[in-house]
């Protein structure tokens, strides 16, 4: 199987932006001039800890702007969202990011996200002095990274050397009296802040904390209190990116941060953390190629969070089984079972659940090429999925065409109710070439089907089309030939059309059935005329041996859904006789019944486990 559907687009991306070669590296920093132009890096983790990624994502970059963003949700933590506010506003300033944008009277700064802000936050981080502020940084970033981050030595120096207009805004701040100690503290923190060395991967799991309500989501591990979590990405939607943030919004529609290193975060609550590194800036010192890789991912997969309805997508998968733990309601022959019992595995099911859309339909395609390398089968339930946006039908589409070129068969459950995907996904197969795939009611006549095929390959499908003799019947275990003799000579033939009802709910339970050749289905009509079937039976097995017991009346109706002949038994003619035979067979019958009714019972139980686990 080839990878994942979407890290092929991630590549691809990676590819197309690669010869983008505007803009310019910041030099007014000595440091950062050093970097090279070439470096170009994305990376992308979902709230389910699934990670992406192409390029230089290992690569190490100074954090610098990017880190504004968790510095503010370390200062709400630490100080109270009500001392914050006193001190930094929330306004988008519209202006650069070294803007001296201070309110007139009080001089508090407009958002967290202009240095001004930013100095403030850093100030408000708990520890008596500038070193025990940065300790207390460096120890939340490492829970949103998920591990240990350092300060590069040499950009910090060079940027403390050069900042003169940050110490400038910092004793501004010190003569409104934002800022109550000696601002060359708080100045030294927010220099080593922004000195703090990521790469995009870091970025990417970082900002899949913010996704996740505050928890990264590989590790575990929570870096920031839900209740600040909204804070953070409000005000990174609104002023993250300076003087382009209503742009931002309007194109890519993810709060967002970006930092003159050459990193862009953007994060899509409930769904990603996506970071790009790439050192060219543009005039307002956003990242030309991070710009670019955001908008082009927002528009192909949807992913602006005022177009989408946000989900977690943990519980996409309902749950997932194999053909081998679950089986289909139908009955089978001896050997079919013992062929499905070793041969089941080859068909993998998944149930989903919730709205499919470009997080949570990656989650499945990744799962579901894991599984696939030695399974046959991919069945995939939609009857509880509520929605299926393009991105996710895009996605799911070229699952289904990756696996069709790997020899593999895809059948859907339930995609009726999905008109739209359904019909996108037939003209996309059409037009790579594909057969139309198999679509089916519900998961349990799609496992059918897949049971039926899989027999098929394996040459043990001759139950399914020839007459059933008495003798190879489930119910007629151990008969000595002469109560096999005797039984026959009780029986009548019957035989229905397909569709026929062949026994109807409420009536008296006066026949039982062997059924020698064809199918047949015990269901009951719910509301506006749906059907749900409660069982199936091939050739070989026995139904309606409510009968065998005096009194009883047919709890479901028996529907024909092939040409089907039967062998009738009624059992007042076998009570009626008082012999020794007779007597043998009616033990037997009922002996065998209720081995029949027990193994049922244990498949039933293994069903539940496995859809309750």
């Amino acid at each position: 199987m080839k990878s994942s559907s979407f890290q092929t687009y991630l590549e691809q991306l990676h590819e197309r932006f690669g010869s983008l070669s505007e803009g310019a590296i910041a030099d007014y920093i000595p440091e950062l001039a050093k970097a090279d132009p070439a470096w170009f890096g994305i990376a992308i983790v979902t709230v389910d800890g699934h990670v992406y990624q192409a390029g230089d994502t290992r690569q190490a970059f100074s954090i610098q702007s990017i880190s504004k963003a968790f510095t503010y949700g370390i200062a709400l933590e630490d100080k109270g969202a009500a001392m914050v506010g006193a001190k930094v506003d929330v306004e988008p300033s519209g202006e650069a990011f070294n803007s001296i944008s201070l309110e007139p009277d009080t001089g508090r700064p407009l958002n967290p996200m202009i240095n001004a802000g930013a100095i403030v936050c850093t100030s408000l981080v708990n520890g008596s002095d500038g070193s025990a502020k940065l300790s207390r940084i460096l120890e939340k970033f490492e829970l949103y990274a998920g591990r240990a981050l350092d300060v590069d030595e040499a950009i910090y120096l060079s940027e403390k050397t050069t900042g003169h207009r940050n110490r400038a805004i910092a004793h501004m701040l010190r003569n409104y009296d934002i800022l109550h100690d000696d601002p060359e503290d708080a100045l030294d923190a927010y220099f080593q802040q922004c000195s703090i060395l990521v790469t995009a991967r870091d970025l990417a799991s970082m900002g899949a904390a913010l996704a996740n309500d505050g928890v990264n989501p590989i590790t575990g591990v929570r870096a920031l209190e839900s209740d600040k979590v909204s804070s953070v990405l409000s005000v990174m939607a609104t002023c993250g990116m300076y003087d382009y943030s209503g742009n931002w919004v309007h194109k890519v529609g993810m709060p967002a941060k970006s930092g003159v290193g050459g990193g862009v975060l953007a994060v899509l609550p409930g769904q990603l953390g996506l970071a790009v590194f790439s050192p060219n800036l543009d005039a307002k010192g956003n990242s030309v190629r991070g710009i670019a890789v955001c908008e082009a991912m927002s528009k192909d997969f949807g992913l602006h969070m005022l177009r989408v309805t946000r989900t977690t997508t943990a519980s996409v998968v309902r749950t997932s089984y194999t053909g081998a733990t679950v089986r289909s309601k139908l009955n089978r022959d001896v050997q079919s079972n013992a062929f499905l019992n070793e041969a089941g595995d080859r068909i993998q099911v998944f149930e989903l659940t919730g709205e499919l859309m470009f997080v949570s339909a990656e989650i499945v395609a990744t799962r579901a090429i894991d599984c696939m390398t030695t399974r046959s089968f991919l069945l995939l339930d939609l009857s509880r999925v509520t929605s299926i946006d393009q991105p996710a039908s895009t996605l799911l589409a070229e699952l289904i065409e990756a696996m069709i070129q790997a020899g593999k068969s895809v059948m859907f459950a339930g995609a009726a109710q999905h008109y739209r995907f359904g019909k996108f996904v037939r003209h996309y197969l059409d037009r790579h070439g594909h057969a139309v795939i198999m679509e089916h009611d519900d998961i349990d006549r799609a496992l059918e089907y897949a049971e039926d095929q899989l027999l098929e390959e394996l040459g043990t499908a001759m139950a399914n089309t020839g007459m059933v003799s008495l003798e190879n019947q489930p119910l007629c275990k151990d008969f000595e030939p002469a109560e096999l003799a005797l039984l026959r000579s009780l029986l009548e033939e019957e035989s229905y059309a397909a569709g026929e009802r062949i026994c109807e709910e409420g009536q008296t339970a006066d026949k039982m059935y062997f059924l020698a050749k064809g199918r047949v289905s015990a269901s009951v009509e719910l509301d506006h005329h749906r059907r749900h079937r409660l069982s199936a039976s091939a050739a070989g097995w026995t139904f309606g041996e409510s009968a065998l017991f005096e009194g009883h009346t047919r709890t479901a109706d028996i529907i024909a859904d092939t040409p089907v002949e039967v062998y009738t038994l009624d059992p007042r003619r076998i009570r009626e006789l008082e012999d020794a035979l007779a007597v043998g067979v009616r033990t037997k019958l009922f002996r065998n019944l209720s081995e029949l009714s027990l193994a049922r019972l244990a498949d039933v139980n293994q069903e539940i486990r496995v859809l309750t686990s």
